[in-house]
């Protein structure tokens, strides 16, 4: 049984290399749907984070 068949692999970076790295289209697909299924729940992290850390530096100046 394969590691990702135990556990449920978060798709960040590290999961993404793992895939590619394996060449396994398969895999590569489903953790690609997974990404884009969980991109679409969440937006945009990058831009959230951005709008957290200017909400902080507002914050810290007070």
């Amino acid at each position: 049984m394969s590691q990702a068949a135990q556990h449920p692999i978060t798709p960040y970076g590290v999961a993404i290399h793992q895939a590619m790295s394996t060449g396994d289209l398969t895999q590569m697909k489903a953790l690609l749907a997974k990404a884009e299924s969980l991109l679409e729940q969440q937006g945009n992290l990058a831009a959230a984070i951005e709008v957290l850390k200017l909400e902080i530096a507002r914050l810290e100046r007070q």
